[in-house]
């Protein structure tokens, strides 16, 4: 039987307002529920974590970390407690040793048994290495509880010569995060961490995966897709995972306990199930419309706009342009769209329920996003023949009319706007930039460019581009005539737009360079005037 990662969790490790004591509870809950056993408490906005780790926490403060470890030990996950001295401790100091235990002391004594040195994010510089590892044993040999290092280089997978002082001077037995090729990375494989390991002379190593984290230059995002990018033969080259989740406690519900499904059984892990099923329990009878927005704010660091439920669909619709069966397609996208714009209305009476309030900035870019899609469609449909035919074969056709395919380029354009004035990301982003730093084969950092930056990524801006060419492209055959065909045989259209075929008769309406199939019975995807 393949085993689960030893250790995993979350740590709640982001740039950004730190989440309520309450919401830290509930999750410690969330996650046990799921064989999640590691919680680790790491915000960088907590001054008291980083800028101002010296100064002891205040008594009301303490009280919560003893709950929260009581909490966590009644749940069976394991609590951790993250500092971040590095900005400004002198490693060899006695002065700020004291400092650090007098700080680190009540925790413990509060019940957290696992004390993370976070020095990331700060300045590199010859020795550091050894004054670093000097500071891990120091604490290895104050501290009563498991010790877990996040050292100053944590991306990549070549060696260093940090890397390897570190390697040589580290306490055996200390824990060593890690973030993979990148700090948000696409992809991370069983080699990766193997070359990881080796560069670090094997010692225990702990993946901190920046998913589904949106902090920092990613506020505007909501990621709300599975866990992908992990290959299942990673797990046994790890000793734990630990999922950095959003600034948004709950609705980072739904992309965690997919991780979880991943790292509960990583070679039987199904992502699109565990999608699924992850919507349903967190969604609960809302779950349609939180399905609805997590399609559309799928994409992130980790997956690309271009493999948003959108994305394809607005492929199709660009695909199947100039095929008769045109109506099928567009009915497709309509419907995605038309669930994206109701979903906000679907939490609009949930106000006491905390998913809801946090989903909201986004669920109203969602109706913006979906007003200019759904305009864009009915701009494409404007500029084609239209048919509708009932059961017994009879129906009837219209041509384009220059005058309403005007106006409905026009209300393309006003939503398209409407839509572009939002900052919110729902659909791909317009712009985005992500913190891509990666090692180059000297050991040293970079950023990589590609990774980095996203630009003209929306599905949205996609499928309007498209509406308003294919508007442009139809005005020269306004005017053109209508036929009714069926393979060679033609069918007589009366003026009004009438026509009587057979209903075994698979007819096609053309109309100069546009074709559309009309079977009996059916109808274009939006209601027409020009068929009344």
């Amino acid at each position: 039987m393949p085993r689960p990662v030893a250790v995993r969790g979350v740590i709640e490790g982001f740039y950004g307002p730190p989440w309520s004591h309450d919401a830290r509870l509930a999750l410690v809950d969330f996650l046990a529920a799921r064989q999640m056993n590691a919680y680790v408490y790491a915000p960088k906005s907590d001054p008291k974590h980083r800028d101002a780790w010296r100064d002891p926490y205040e008594a009301v403060d303490a009280d919560r970390f003893r709950e929260l470890a009581g909490h966590c030990r009644q749940a069976g996950v394991r609590f951790g407690f993250a500092i971040s001295p590095g900005l400004d401790i002198d490693y060899a100091s006695a002065t700020d040793r004291d400092a650090l235990a007098a700080k680190l002391d009540p925790l413990l004594a509060a019940g957290v048994d696992w004390i993370v040195l976070a020095l990331d994010d700060i300045p590199n510089r010859p020795g550091l290495a050894t004054e670093q590892a000097d500071l891990v044993g120091w604490l290895v040999a104050h501290a009563p509880a498991r010790v877990t290092l996040v050292p100053t280089e944590y991306v990549g997978t070549n060696p260093s010569a940090y890397l390897s002082a570190l390697a040589t001077e580290l306490p055996d037995g200390v824990d060593v995060m890690w973030t993979g090729p990148t700090v948000c990375s696409p992809r991370i494989d069983a080699e990766d961490a193997r070359a990881w390991r080796a560069a670090l002379g094997d010692h225990p190593l702990i993946l901190w995966d920046n998913f589904p984290v949106n902090d920092a230059v990613m506020e505007a995002e909501l990621h709300l897709g599975p866990y992908t990018g992990r290959s299942a033969a990673l797990s046994d080259e790890l000793d734990g995972v630990l999922c950095n989740p959003m600034l948004q406690p709950h609705a980072s519900k739904v992309p965690l306990a997919t991780a979880a499904a991943y790292l509960a059984d990583p070679f039987g892990y199904d992502p699109a199930a565990a999608w699924a099923r992850a919507l349903d329990d967190v969604g609960g009878p809302r779950a349609a419309a939180l399905g609805a927005l997590a399609r559309a704010c799928a994409d992130g660091p980790l997956a690309a706009p271009g493999e948003l439920a959108l994305h394809e669909l607005v492929e199709h619709v660009e695909r199947d342009a100039r095929d008769p069966g045109w109506p099928e397609t567009l009915g497709h996208a309509r419907d995605e769209l038309t669930a994206l714009r109701d979903a906000a209305g679907a939490y609009a009476e949930a106000a006491d329920d905390p998913l809801a309030t946090e989903l909201a900035p986004w669920l109203e870019q969602a109706t913006r996003e979906a007003e200019a899609g759904l305009a864009a469609l009915r701009l494409v449909q404007a500029t084609r023949p239209v048919a509708v035919r009932e059961a017994d074969g009879r129906g009837r056709a219209a041509a384009p009319d220059a005058e309403a395919a005007m106006i409905h380029a026009f209300g393309a354009l006003f939503a398209w706007s409407g839509a572009r004035q939002g900052r919110m990301v729902v659909g791909g982003p317009r712009f985005a930039t992500y913190a891509a730093i990666v090692q180059l084969p000297t050991g040293e950092p970079a950023l990589d460019i590609d990774l980095a930056l996203r630009e003209d990524a929306s599905a949205i801006d996609r499928l309007c581009r498209f509406a308003l060419h294919e508007y442009r492209d139809a005005l020269p055959d306004m005017g053109a005539p209508l036929c009714a065909r069926a393979g060679l045989d033609s069918y007589a259209v009366e003026p009004d737009g009438r026509f009587d075929v057979p209903p075994e008769v698979p007819i096609v309406v053309s109309w100069g360079r546009q074709l559309t199939r009309a079977d009996a019975p059916s109808s274009p995807p939006f209601g027409d005037a020009r068929l009344r």
